[in-house]
């Protein structure tokens, strides 16, 4: 790709998202494991994420300049969805603010930068997914042009009751409405996801593999198969936490999570297999895109190691889902970072 297109890229808080999760997942793995290296790590990677917030974000609110262009960008079956990443970017460093802050700065702090990005993120969410929807919904698209990115705007509501986890211990008074509201995105993100993840799948069943260049897009199912899951233990320990709910009902919570890891494991194989195939018939060409293996993976990974916390079962299974986690990161990352640094030299020298 030219810098140019490399610069407008829709997909770039996926870089965000990705990175703030795999911060989040290292601070899991570290209350489980307690090795100091993990909880720095974590810490130095939300500031990371942090700064490459701060630094994305004029990219997509200058897109607001030019509303027929972004109104022409949002109908795009390919990159439309992409969009999403901010919002789904900002409620991923709300989680991890919420969690990995604390060690980082004071509590109050970090809950308020927290709950700063929990309320732009879920304003952005309710007014980008319908959005996308209606707009997408207007558009004869074809078939074959569904992809695994549609379900990027499903992600952003089930990330909204993990993001309020620490909020409801913070204020236990409010307790009943925020784990109501909580259930209630987490509602939002399960319907749709079936809807969207039956498209795909007839989509595959009828018009075959996704050409080389979407195929990374093929992990996003697993995201909100774990996300869901990761949602569910966190409402139900704050439920129990202030004694909303009952903890010996702590075991449904981990039933659906198990469920949703289940099938998150047997996608990843299936998504394993069309990558593999992809490569062998020429390759998949680095982009953005990439970015959508991370943050399904790092998901997963995390939903593993909360899973394997309420069961007080062995570590290694979570350390070797850590280990894969934080392996897709670094890939993606040094790969992205390779990326711009080749599109610069090549702009200077054509200058």
């Amino acid at each position: 790709m030219s810098m140019s297109e490399l610069h407008t890229q829709p997909a770039w808080y996926g870089s965000v998202m990705g990175t703030g999760a795999t911060s989040t997942l290292l601070f899991v793995t570290y209350e489980s494991v307690q090795w100091p290296f993990l909880q720095w790590g974590a810490i130095l990677l939300l500031w990371v994420a942090t700064a490459m917030a701060v630094l994305l974000w004029p990219r997509y609110f200058r897109r607001l300049k030019d509303r027929n262009e972004l109104a022409h960008e949002i109908a795009d079956p390919t990159n439309g969805a992409m969009l999403a990443t901010f919002p789904a970017g900002l409620l991923v460093l709300a989680i991890a603010w919420g969690g990995v802050g604390q060690e980082s700065v004071p509590n109050n702090v970090a809950l308020g930068i927290s709950a700063i990005l929990l309320i732009l993120g879920v304003s952005i969410a309710l007014i980008y997914s319908p959005v996308w929807a209606a707009v997408i919904s207007r558009v004869e698209v074809p078939l074959d042009k569904v992809n695994g990115g549609w379900l990027i705007p499903v992600v952003m509501n089930l990330l909204v009751p993990v993001a309020m986890f620490p909020l409801v211990s913070e204020f236990p008074d409010h307790a009943p409405v925020l784990i109501a509201i909580g259930f209630g995105f987490l509602g939002i993100g399960a319907l749709l996801f079936t809807a969207v993840f039956t498209l795909l799948v007839v989509r595959i069943a009828t018009r075959g593999s996704l050409p080389a260049p979407l195929v990374p897009s093929l992990w996003i199912p697993l995201a909100p198969a774990s996300v869901f899951g990761i949602g569910i233990i966190r409402l139900f320990q704050a439920g129990v936490e202030t004694g909303i709910i009952n903890e010996e009902l702590l075991i449904l919570a981990e039933i659906m999570a198990a469920m949703g890891i289940g099938f998150g494991i047997w996608w990843a194989i299936f998504a394993g297999i069309d990558m593999r195939r992809a490569v062998k018939n020429g390759g998949i060409p680095f982009h953005l895109g990439w970015w959508g293996v991370v943050f399904p993976v790092v998901s997963m990974a995390v939903g593993i190691n909360l899973l394997d916390q309420l069961l007080d079962s062995a570590v290694i299974v979570p350390l070797i889902a850590t280990t894969i986690g934080f392996g897709v990161w670094l890939f993606v990352s040094s790969r992205t970072i390779i990326a711009v640094i080749a599109e610069r030299k090549r702009k200077t020298t054509t200058e």
